[in-house]
This record gives structure tokens, sequence and C-alpha cells, in this order.
């Protein structure tokens, strides 16, 4: 069945099949159309009709011209191929039922329903809101001679038009809130493109521009608001604004040259409202009937983590609930258990220190010892937490208890209840985890049933997991089973939804055929073309989220694959912007700003505007150390300094993968040097903290002497929690350092000295071969 478009958000327009129809002989037609596409649930009165739209003439010529633009609407559309379109009566008109007919102002107002929900505001349905609300409705749209008509009109302009401030300023709030003030940017000019006097919202623009370091360019808006006020009221700025202004005005921040930039290209995300639907299903099967694993499949780029965030963001402002997020990786330090031990990480991030306390005192000293043999790093983090805590005994099932007991009882405590509080662990990139997280994921599942726990995973093709999918169905009797959620490539008219979103319904068709040949369906690469254009100038502002295509996309050259695109778009950067995102690539999917820093020696003046650049390019984004909407100590202290402090990650995998490969290797060596040299110092007074990090780097740099005592360390670690695979690997590489050192080594003492290491790791490898406890 042919699909008919109704557009009216922001103009009007009508399509079938994608394709314009044209032939309404007059406004007066085009405004009959939309006026029964907005009430074709009831249906419209001819009599009602021919007032509103002839009122200034006699009955009988009113309903005379009514019937004209009915045939010229009816005869419109036949010739379009769409038959069918009204049914009516002597009495009655309505669009006909069982149309496939897709209205703008429909889903707006059904995304704001969603959004707006009792249970809280739904973030992701908001944005949907959001991405539709192009304009006031039939913006621009005149009706001679039907004040009816125009009175019904600014009527419903206002009330949509409410709705969509109240959509901006809540995702504002909601982003403001997480920390990501670069999103909440974007809807804040959103906003002042709907509600260009409102002073509160020209206020919030000026806040978020002070929280990301942009302070020249808050104190330039401030004075463009009130010249705006002047011309439009002939007023000035409330004290409110004022006040702010100046506080502004002192910030020490470092300014930063040139005239404001245009807001990035906001890619939506499309084509996920079925993956979203049964995410809603399994969430509602946690906390009715105890939780389970959820895994999300499916090719590097598709989105899954931006499903899985979209989603948890959703669910959470909805329903209290703690969640906590790890991740695997494949050109990272090896460690064990990586995923759960930055779940414990995160756990501990959510409470205050002082709440740390607290959970000592509600957990026994042997869970705190199993937790900690999982996550070693907490003994520094959470000193309180450590104190008097047991052995770990590295029993995947005396793990897995342990660790539901810390979210029980951090729930309990963050909600100051006595009662459970649901959770989420999202574990990402799952193909790259180690077997000791596999397993101890399977143990955890064997207790999910009886918790209001959900496990979330992200589960990409390769890997070691790729060989051995965790939790096949029925594999463990009494064990959540493992729902599968594959995510497809998105499909023509998904990626024109995208295009048309960002260059409006008349240019969607060049864009969208543009990003099907070359993106394939891959969201990754849809968005990493859409930066490329942006980048290349084929991309220009025009307002209100809108952009304008520049140029013939037939003869844009474009790479093969997304490496190449993003690496095109890295060679674009300032030099400086280059080399330190080079070096945070060295330094892992995530990265802090401080360790760059010092990693490069460049000013932190430099550092700093090299990193808004890099946010301002979709490159890197913040990593909050919790995923809680109240912001804890340290973010709140680095991001009143602006965006650009504190910890960051890669927008995507593929990213740092693309930029890790394009260095040369003995480039790469020296980095590494750097950031272990870095790290080590930044670490100085608790070096075991980080020992696989700093064995990783050392390694990587062919340091092999300062490699040594941390592999050693490394292997003891892991030996100690129970992850022999993670220790043997690690025991390799130090008997292999021990090896060149011995290549170098004239000393009898030394090489006696080094001889006994390699004894005592001889030994731990004999200990590691034996049969793991499970």
């Amino acid at each position: 069945m042919s699909t008919i478009e109704i557009r009216l958000l922001g103009g009007f327009d009508a399509r079938l099949d994608g394709d314009p129809i044209s032939g309404f002989e007059s406004q007066k037609v085009r405004a009959l159309l939309a006026f029964l596409v907005l009430n074709r649930e009831q249906g419209v009165s001819r009599e009602r009709l021919a007032s509103l739209l002839w009122g200034e003439k006699a009955e009988e010529s009113a309903r005379r011209n009514l019937r004209q633009a009915i045939h010229n609407l009816r005869a419109t559309f036949a010739r379009a191929g769409g038959d069918g379109l009204l049914t009516a009566d002597h009495h009655f008109l309505r669009i006909a039922t069982g149309l496939e007919l897709w209205v703008d102002v429909e889903r707006f107002e059904e995304a704001v329903r969603r959004g707006f929900a009792e249970a809280g505001p739904d973030p992701y349905q908001l944005t949907v809101a959001a991405r539709l609300y192009n304009g006031d409705l039939l913006a621009g749209f005149f009706v001679k001679d039907s004040p009816p008509f125009e009175e019904w009109l600014v009527a419903e302009q206002e009330r949509l038009r409410e709705a969509a401030i109240e959509t901006y300023r809540t995702l504002i709030g909601a982003y403001r809130a997480r920390g990501e003030h670069r999103m909440g940017i974007q809807y804040a000019r959103r906003l002042l493109a709907v509600d260009p006097l409102s002073e509160s919202a020209h206020r919030g623009l000026m806040e978020l521009y002070a929280l990301t370091g942009r302070r020249n360019r808050a104190l330039v808006h401030f004075e463009k608001l009130r010249n705006l006020l002047n011309e439009e009221l002939g007023v000035e700025p409330l004290e409110e604004t004022t006040a702010l202004y100046q506080s502004i005005l002192v910030q020490e921040l470092p300014d930063e040259p040139g005239e404001e930039e245009a807001a990035e290209p906001l890619i939506p995300m499309v084509g996920r409202r079925e993956a979203l639907a049964a995410l809603q299903a399994e969430w509602r099967e946690v906390l009715e009937a105890g939780g389970r694993v959820t895994l999300i499949t499916g090719d590097a780029g598709i989105g899954k983590t931006r499903l899985m965030k979209s989603f948890v963001d959703a669910a959470t402002s909805q329903r209290r609930a703690i969640v906590l997020r790890g991740r695997s990786g494949a050109a990272a330090p090896l460690v064990g258990y990586r995923p759960f031990a930055e779940i414990l990480s995160s756990a501990l991030a959510e409470a205050l220190p002082e709440d740390h306390e607290t959970l000592a005192g509600r957990l026994s000293a042997e869970i705190r010892g199993e937790i900690l043999a999982i996550a070693p790093e907490l003994a520094a983090s959470a000193p309180a937490f450590a104190a008097g805590a047991a052995t770990g005994s590295g029993e995947r099932q005396r793990q897995a208890e342990a660790l539901l007991a810390l979210v029980g009882e951090l729930g309990q405590v963050l909600e100051d209840t006595d009662a459970t509080v649901p959770a989420i662990l999202m574990l990402d990139d799952l193909q790259w985890a180690d077997t000791a997280s596999l397993e101890l994921l399977e143990a955890l599942a064997r207790l999910l049933p009886r918790v209001p726990v959900w496990v979330l995973c992200g589960l990409g093709g390769g890997g070691p997991a790729g060989a051995r999918p965790p939790l096949p169905g029925g594999r463990q009797a009494g064990a959540a089973q493992a729902a599968r959620l594959p995510l497809r490539r998105l499909e023509g008219q998904e990626v024109h939804e995208i295009a048309s979103t960002l260059v409006g319904i008349d240019a969607a068709a060049e864009l969208s055929t543009f990003l099907e040949r070359h993106g394939k369906g891959l969201p990754l690469a849809v968005a990493e073309l859409v930066n490329h254009l942006w980048d290349e100038g084929h991309l220009e502002p025009r307002g209100a989220g809108l952009w304008s295509l520049q140029g013939d996309l037939e003869e844009i050259g474009v790479p093969e694959s997304v490496e190449q695109l993003v690496m095109l778009r890295v060679r674009r950067l300032p030099t400086s912007a280059r080399r330190l995102l080079a070096i945070a690539a060295v330094c892992g999917q995530a990265f802090d700003a401080e360790i760059v820093q010092a990693a490069d020696g460049e000013h932190i003046a430099v550092v700093e505007i090299c990193i808004q650049i890099m946010l301002e390019k979709w490159l890197i984004r913040q990593s909050p150390s919790s995923w809680s909407h109240t912001p804890r100590e340290r973010d709140v202290v680095l991001w009143a300094r602006g965006a650009r402090r504190g910890s960051f990650e890669f927008a995507h995998e593929a990213i740092r993968d693309a930029i890790l490969s394009d260095i040369n290797p003995i480039r790469r060596q020296v980095m590494h040097r750097a950031v272990a040299a870095a790290l080590h110092a930044a670490r100085s007074d608790d070096p075991e903290s980080v020992c696989e990090e700093l064995a990783y780097h050392y390694v990587a740099a062919g340091e092999w002497e300062p490699a040594l005592p941390f592999l050693e360390r490394a292997a003891r670690r892991a030996e100690r929690a129970g992850a022999p695979q993670v220790a043997s690997a690690h025991a390799e590489r130090a008997l292999a350092a021990i090896d060149r050192i011995l290549a170098g080594r004239t000393s009898a003492a030394e090489r006696e000295e080094l001889a006994a290491r390699r004894e005592r790791l001889e030994t731990l490898q004999r200990s590691i071969s034996e049969p793991s406890r499970t």
C-alpha cells in the first residue's frame, strides 16, 4: 500500500511514497487537506468547512466552493496514485480509514504525550518530538478572506509551540543535569528559534556556554540579547540576566578566539522503535518477575551503545534505578574482570565518600573481600570500604553473590530506603571480555531470577566471546535466559528520515541517496558521512537546527571505509589537536585530560581548546564517573571549570581504532612511553591501583625493565582474583621481559636476582595451569 506523508510543522508538504504531490489549485485546498488531516479521527461537517474557509460568501456559494475544493483534492491524489483519500456523505467529510497516512503533527503530539507520561519525562520520546518540530504549524501559510481559519490556525500554532517549548526546556534540563552540556546547547539554540524573546532561555544558553568553557560566546550572547530586547521591546535585560553576565565576566576561564560557531549537525536515532519496545518489555519483566540478561547484538557501528544509553536514560527518568556501566576493549590493558571492575568502580562513584563507610558497615568482610578481588583499585578510592576486608575466594558464585549484595545495599543507601531498588548493569563490547568475566556473568545469571537486576549487554562480532557466546538458552538450569536483540541496518526510509531532519523535506532525497549509497545502512557510517559533509562545507546552517546542501554531492569523493572517513576528518584538525587526539587514543577508549596533557607536555590552555574542538567535531564525548542524574563531586568541580577537564571517551571504538592504526609504530612507542611516565607520576602514591595500565604502556613502549614489576603485580592480582587466563598472560609477558633484560646484563648478582624472579613466575605459571575454581 502507498504511504501518504503530510508535514505541516514549518510549512506545508504532501508526498506519496516520497514523491511530492502537486496540483492543488489554491491555498484553500491545501488548508482543507490540513484541517481534515488534523481532525481525521472524528470527521468534519460540510457546514463547518464551508464557514471556516468561505465564511465571507453566501451559503450556497460557500458550499459550491467546498465541492470544487473536494473534487480538486480527490483528483490531485488520484493523479499521484493515491485513490480513496476521502469518504463523504451529504453532511460529513473525513479522511478515509485504513490509509497508510503519516502526519508529522500526530507523531509530534504522540511523542510529547509519551515524553511527559505520568511516571516522569522520557528523554527519548522528547527527542523524537524535538526532531519533528520544524517550526510553527503551517508557518508562512496564508488563506485569503478566511478569518475563522486564521483564528483556528493561530490557536493551534500557539498550542503546539507551547508543547515544543516545554519539550526543549525539559531536554535542556535533563542534559544539563547529566553534564552533557553540548547537547543542552543544541536544544537551547532550538528553543530560542521558537521563543526568541525568552530571557530565561537566553540565560540558560549563556550558562551552558560558560559550563563548556566558552566564556567569550556567553558574553557575546548577552550583547546580542541586549540588542534584541532593545530593538523589539525597548527594554534592558532583567537584573537576573545582567547578574549572570557579570558573574561570567569575572570567571577565570581561558578566552577563545573567533566568532560563535554554527551548531554541529545533530543526527537523530531512527529505526529503533521495535528494539526500544522490546527493551521496554524486558524492563517490565525485570520489575515484575526478576532479573535477566539481554544481549544487544549487531555489527560494529550498528548503534548498540547508543540504543542502550537512550533506553536507560528514558527508563531511569521514569523509574529510579541504580545504573552501573562497564566495558571490555580490544586494544586495552589486560585486566581480569574488566567490565565488572568498571561496574564496581561506578558503583562506588555513585556513592558519596561519606556513604562508603555506611556501605562497609552493611556488607560483611567476606563480601567486601570478593569485591576487592574483582576490582582491587577500589582499595585506594574507597579506603573505608577496604578496611578489614577478607581475602577473596576467586569462586564465581561467591563473587556473583557479593556483586549483587553491593548493588542491593547501594540502592538502599542512595535512596535512604529499606525497599529493594532495581538496578541495570550495562556491559558494553562484551565480545572482548576475558574468560573470567564471562564465567562471572554466567554465575550472575543463576542468581538474577531472585532480584530485580537487569544485565544489559552489547555484543558485537569478533573477539574471544565471539567463539563462545555467553549464556546460550537453557545451558544452565535455573539461570536467567539471555534474550538476544539483534539490530539491523537502516532501511531507505529511515535514512531519508535522517536526511529530512537535517536539510528539510525538499532536499532530503538528494542527501538520503548519498547517505544510502555510501553508508550502506550502518548508523556510524551515516553519522561520519554527515560530519564529513559538514567539515567540507557541504552543509551550511540555516537556523532552527536545519541545514542547506552546498555543491553537487555526486562529485564528492568518499572513502570506502569508516576508518578512512574518520581520518579525513581528523586530518582537518589543527596540528596540536591531532597530536593530542593520537595520545588520547594511545591512552585508551577512555582517557583523562590531565594524563593527556602531562604526556604531551602542552600548555593547559592549548589542551583545553583542542579538547573543545574534538567535542564539537563529535570525535569524543564526556565520560562521567557515574550515571547518576546528580553529578558527583569531582565532576561538579571539573564541569564548573569547563567541559574540557576530566574524563572523556571516544565517540566510538572505530574512531579510536582509526587513529591508532594511522600512528607510525615507532611514534606510537614513544607515545606509550610518555603516557606511562605521566600515569606513573599521577599515581605515584598508589601505582598498585594502575599496575595493569602501567604494564601495558611500558610493554608497548619496549621499556621492559620498568614494565617487569607491574607485570608481576598484575599477574599475582589476577591469580588471587581467580582470573587464571589473565594471570597467565601477564606472567608470560613478565617472563619475556626477564629474557630481554637478561640479554643486557653481565653482573652476576643482577642475573641471579632475575633468575630468582623467573623461578617465582614459573611457579606461579604452574599453579595457574591447574584447573581453575568455578
